[in-house]
């Protein structure tokens, strides 16, 4: 069986951060082929005791740097430190998956790896935000072949991963400039297979605190809620959807 090596990045975030570790941390107490590992940068909410709780693997950095170098980090880790992992799969603190998200990426990646010339990297998240027609090469109504996909979630083999090391090891001003979310992936000169169906939901912000993808409104919290949702999301994720942001809130 494929091994997953699932790398989440914390900033802050108190709220969502436990409900999303929470959620990540049951799903791989239940799957022996898989280790969550959390990268977090520098978060002054919560100290290193507060993660502990969810995975025993946890690096945090002294100072805050960005959330590239958090996944620059993760992606030398998975190749130089965890050599025994199949798949690498990104995600980031604000997110809550569906408990079957880890067998949906190892069937996917074993049956598209005997229907494509090229193996391709994964996506597991189709929102609202990422409909651009322009970006959509293909589809039909289980799968799609995008040209970018969501830096929420993506998932790599061992051969992406090193050949992203290569890249910005030869280009490091990509280590910056949000580049982990279209330029380390657009090296590999291959699209993005992606699930209609989301395996993910992405609340991104929490009670007090913006992320990168809400523009924060203290009045009407759902428009942050909803800017970014699932499209297609799981019953599981449907069901708890209204939950999550009460807890959040």
């Amino acid at each position: 069986m494929l091994k997953i090596f699932i790398a989440i990045s914390t900033f802050n975030r108190k709220n969502i951060t436990k409900l999303c570790l929470e959620n990540l941390e049951k799903i791989v107490a239940n799957d022996k082929n898989s280790k969550l590992v959390i990268y977090d940068d520098a978060s002054t909410s919560y100290g290193e005791d507060f993660l502990k709780q969810y995975s025993r693997d946890v690096l945090r950095f002294r100072s805050s740097g960005g959330i590239e170098r958090s996944r620059a980090r993760s992606f030398r880790d998975f190749i130089y430190v965890y050599e025994n992992y199949d798949l690498f799969y990104m995600t980031d603190n604000d997110t809550i998956h569906d408990p079957d998200f880890l067998k949906v990426l190892r069937n996917l990646y074993s049956t598209s790896s005997e229907k494509f010339e090229k193996k391709l990297p994964i996506g597991l998240y189709n929102s609202i935000f990422h409909q651009n027609p322009k970006n959509i090469i293909f589809e039909n109504n289980v799968l799609s072949v995008r040209k970018t996909c969501p830096g929420v979630s993506q998932c790599f083999d061992r051969d992406m991963v090193k050949k992203m090391i290569d890249f910005i090891n030869k280009n490091p001003v990509y280590e910056t400039l949000y580049g982990f979310d279209y330029h380390w992936p657009a090296s590999l000169g291959v699209p993005f297979l992606q699930t209609q169906t989301s395996y993910l939901e992405h609340f991104a912000r929490d009670k007090t605190e913006k992320g990168i993808h809400s523009s924060y409104t203290p009045d009407d919290p759902l428009k942050d809620f909803d800017r970014d949702r699932a499209v297609l999301p799981t019953n599981y994720l449907k069901n708890i959807r209204e939950k999550i942001i009460e807890k959040i809130l």
